[in-house]
Order: structure tokens, then C-alpha cells, then sequence
């Protein structure tokens, strides 16, 4: 029989997904046999499983793919590098067989598995020490946020994707059919809800979901549905700007590594260091000599930092170099002064922001500037707290169409190379026009010609040889 996304989960890729148990534990009977008599036994097992669903995220997806989908698929930077994979993504010409639409795709869906054997299973466990404290729940909803993350992240790179909620038991539950758009949705509300309500308010560090981060999401979540519910953006929005987060005061201090887990920090993935358990190679790939590195920040987001007279994000997210001694071309940018990533400096141990402050306050201003026609004016304190920080001056927009466009603008220049421009364009229909207009250095258009087919990636090629329900 041939073996889906979920075949595994009962089979060899136990092993994977407890990767942070202990030998003796997963040695107890052969991983082929592995069931809730031995797996899922007692309190430790739990445990063992939602760290395992933790240390399973550290894959290519989240380290590098998060960001080249949200900002190489958009206006922020070009492929750069000589990886075809990549280079297609950037073009929007990504095939089934593309390396980077399959490697995202598994990775998505194997942590979604590594949630359903939590939600399948503690439930069920029969030990006391699982609910002192509420920790049962707290494990679930860990859990139930992880899984909607995931899903946020299919439904808005894919569409419409199989929406796996359980361990299959039977093998025709081995070849889901791909759900609505809407189902999807209405599941990841689901989830972020159970989380708002069982979810650690705090955690020991800014890695593991708490109530502050399925806020987060939440608000997300109701900007990009087919019709945004901007009353539940605002709400679920100040639950997180009054949730205990603050803005901290020097924006490159959230670039610096010397300011981990800070005040404004949501949700911050956890590298230790390439002699940790959880390196982070990304830098490597972004900036450095001796080959063409790769995500090259583009002219159009140079000149728009220009244009914004905003130095002080300019030059915390993108850093120029001399590099004419180095042996290879570039066809956006002159080698004399070549442009870098600048957010993700630290080598091995930057750290990843997934989510934080500055997203959700130029969302909820959003929000106000969508529930009414005067709500541009409401909207702006929030748009000038961004800009404060970086020392410009607040925003000239005084109607509704202007203020969207500023806070458009905006969040771009304040969350570059961060994986959220792409998505939000795709959610304000923004991707064709902005995609369609952009020019080189000597202001010729770059042709990109994309059309409505080419928003999303196409399902992997792996994946339809194996389902025909997802064809």
C-alpha cells in the first residue's frame, strides 16, 4: 500500500517525531508496535510529545522558506543565489516537481502530525500528574495553536489543502481530499480559540504558544479570511497590545543578539548554536563572501526606504557591500555596492521572530482604518508609534484610501525579510498590481506577468503520485 502524509505517524517516522525523548523510551518495544499502552502512557510521555512537536519545527521551513515565501514571492528581494528552486518562486514559474514546494509541504504537514498525536492521545491518558495545574490542557493547547500555525501557513501558500485533524485510523483516511478554504479557516479559528482559553498566559521563554500568541494569530486570521472581519482583528489585536508587550526602544536592538526574548517579542523561535540542539544556518545563506549569496534585497525596497527617508529600518535590514573582487555576476544590482540582508547577523544564533508587537499595532490600525470611512484618523497614533521609534514623522495620510496605503507601506519597511509582506498583499489583493509594476535600478519593468493562477504554489508532484484526491 502506498503511504501518504500520515502513513508514518504509526510507522518509522515515530522515531522522527520523538526526537527529544530519551533512548530507553522509544526502545521499549519496536517503533512499528509503538502504541497507547507504551507511548502515550503517562505525564512524561506527554511532555515528551509536545517538546518533540517543539524540536520537530526546526526544519528548513522555519529557518529559511518562511522568509523567502513572504518576501522573495514579493517586492522585498530576488532569489539571488543560483538555486532554480528558489529563482522560480521569485519569477512565480514554480513547477510540481519545484524542490522548495515539496520540502514546504512536507515539513508543514509532518508538524501537523506531530500535533495530531498529541490532540489524538493525551487526552486520553490516565495520569493525575496531567492535570495538576491544568498542564493537560496547557499541552493540548500548545498543541491546538502549533496545528493552526501549520495550516495558516498551507491555506495561504496552497489554498485549498487536505485538512488532516487525527491520526488515521483506516486507509482511506491515508488519502484525504483537499478541504475548502473556508473549512480551513474555520478549523484554525477553532484551534487559536481552544488556545486563547487553555493556553499559558507565560511561558519560560517566547518558543512555547501562550495565550498572547493565538491572539496573535487570531487577528491575523480574521484579516485574511475571503472577507476580514475587522471588528474581531481590533478585538483579538488589543487583547495583544494589552496583553504585556511593549515596543522596545532602539529598533535594531531586535536585530542585535543581544536582546533575545525582549519585551516585544510574541512568539521567537529558539536557536542554541550550531553545538546546541537547534542551529540556525540562515545567516550563512544571506550574507557573506566567496559565493553569490541569496534573498538580495531589491531595488524597489531600497528606493522605498529612500523614498520614506527611513534610515534608521534602511540600514538595520539591509546592509551594502563591495564585492566587485568576487567572481560572479548579478543582473539586478552593480557588484560595487551589492546589498545584504542586515536582520539576521549572528551567525548560528539569531533568532527567527515569527511574530511581534509592531505586526499586531500597525494591524489593529488596520482594522480601525477599514471599520469606517473617518477611521483613517484613528488609525494614525497607532501608524505614528511605529514611526516614532525610527524617527519620522507622523504620517500625512488624512482619508481612508491614503491611510491604507501608508499602512501598507508601513508594514512593509517595518517587517522586511520578517515572511509577512507576500501574504500581505495576497490578503488585500495587492500582488498583481505591485508584482506587475516593479522595475530594476534604471526603472525598467522586471515583467513578472502574474495572473490570478500563479498566486499559489501548485501541490508537489510527490504528493499527487501518491493521493489522486488531491488533483
Amino acid at each position: 500500500m502506498k503511504l501518504k502524509i500520515y502513513s508514518l505517524i504509526i510507522f518509522s517516522s515515530v522515531t522522527l517525531l520523538l526526537s527529544s525523548c530519551k533512548k530507553d523510551f522509544l526502545e521499549q518495544t519496536p517503533i512499528t508496535q509503538v502504541g497507547p499502552d507504551v507511548a502515550f502512557a503517562d505525564a512524561a510521555a506527554a511532555e515528551k510529545l509536545i517538546q518533540g512537536a517543539y524540536d520537530g519545527m526546526y526544519n528548513d521551513f522555519h529557518i529559511w522558506d518562511y522568509m523567502t515565501n513572504g518576501d522573495v514571492r514579493a517586492d522585498n528581494a530576488y532569489a539571488g543565489g543560483d538555486n532554480a528552486a528558489n529563482i522560480q518562486l521569485d519569477l512565480f514559474t514554480p513547477n510540481s516537481t519545484n524542490g522548495n514546494v515539496g520540502r514546504d509541504w512536507n515539513s508543514l504537514y509532518s508538524d501537523i502530525k506531530n500535533c495530531n498525536l498529541i490532540l489524538s492521545n493525551v487526552p486520553n491518558i490516565a495520569d493525575p500528574k496531567l492535570d495538576i495545574n491544568d498542564r493537560r490542557k496547557q499541552i493540548l493547547a500548545e498543541a491546538s495553536i502549533l496545528r493552526a500555525y501549520m495550516y495558516f501557513n498551507l491555506v495561504r501558500t496552497w489554498g485549498s489543502v487536505p485538512l488532516v485533524l487525527k491520526v488515521p485510523s483506516n486507509e482511506a483516511e491515508f488519502y484525504p481530499a483537499k478541504a475548502s478554504v473556508d473549512a480551513i479557516y474555520a478549523q484554525i479559528i477553532l484551534d487559536l480559540q481552544y488556545g486563547v482559553l487553555n493556553a499559558r498566559s507565560t511561558a519560560p521563554t517566547k518558543g512555547i504558544m501562550t495565550k498572547g500568541i493565538a491572539n496573535a494569530f487570531l487577528a491575523k486570521v480574521y484579516a485574511s479570511i475571503a472577507t476580514p472581519d475587522w471588528t474581531k482583528v481590533s478585538t483579538y489585536a488589543d487583547a495583544v497590545i494589552g496583553g504585556g508587550y511593549s515596543l522596545v526602544s532602539n529598533y535594531d536592538f531586535l536585530w542585535d543578539a543581544n536582546h533575545k526574548n525582549n519585551s516585544e517579542a510574541i512568539w521567537e523561535m529558539q536557536y542554541d548554536g550550531y553545538g546546541g540542539l537547534h542551529g540556525n544556518w540562515m545567516p550563512s545563506v544571506l550574507v557573506g563572501t566567496g559565493w553569490k549569496r541569496f534573498s538580495t534585497p531589491t531595488n524597489d525596497l531600497a528606493r522605498a526606504f529612500d523614498s520614506a527617508g527611513d534610515a534608521i529600518r534602511k540600514a538595520s535590514s539591509i546592509k551594502f557591500n563591495n564585492v566587485v573582487s568576487e567572481g560572479w555576476s548579478d543582473a539586478y544590482w552593480t557588484k560595487a555596492n551589492y546589498p545584504y540582508i542586515n536582520k539576521y547577523r549572528a551567525d548560528d544564533k539569531s533568532d527567527n521572530y515569527i511574530l511581534r508587537l509592531a505586526d499586531l499595532i500597525l494591524l489593529k490600525a488596520e482594522a480601525l482604518n477599514e471599520l469606517s470611512g473617518s477611521g483613517w484618523s484613528a488609525a494614525a497614533p497607532l501608524v505614528n508609534q511605529i514611526r516614532s521609534r525610527v524617527g519620522l514623522a507622523a504620517t500625512t495620510a488624512n482619508n481612508q484610501a491614503a491611510m491604507r496605503l501608508a499602512i501598507e507601506n508601513e508594514r512593509r519597511l517595518e517587517l522586511a525579510f520578517e515572511g509577512h509582506r507576500y501574504y500581505d498583499l495576497l490578503r488585500t489583493n495587492r500582488v498583481m498590481p505591485v508584482m506587475n509594476a516593479q522595475t530594476d535600478g534604471a526603472g525598467a519593468n522586471l515583467n513578472y506577468n502574474v495572473t490570478a493562477a500563479k498566486l499559489y504554489f501548485p501541490i508537489p508532484q510527490d504528493e499527487l503520485d501518491k493521493n489522486p484526491n488531491v488533483r
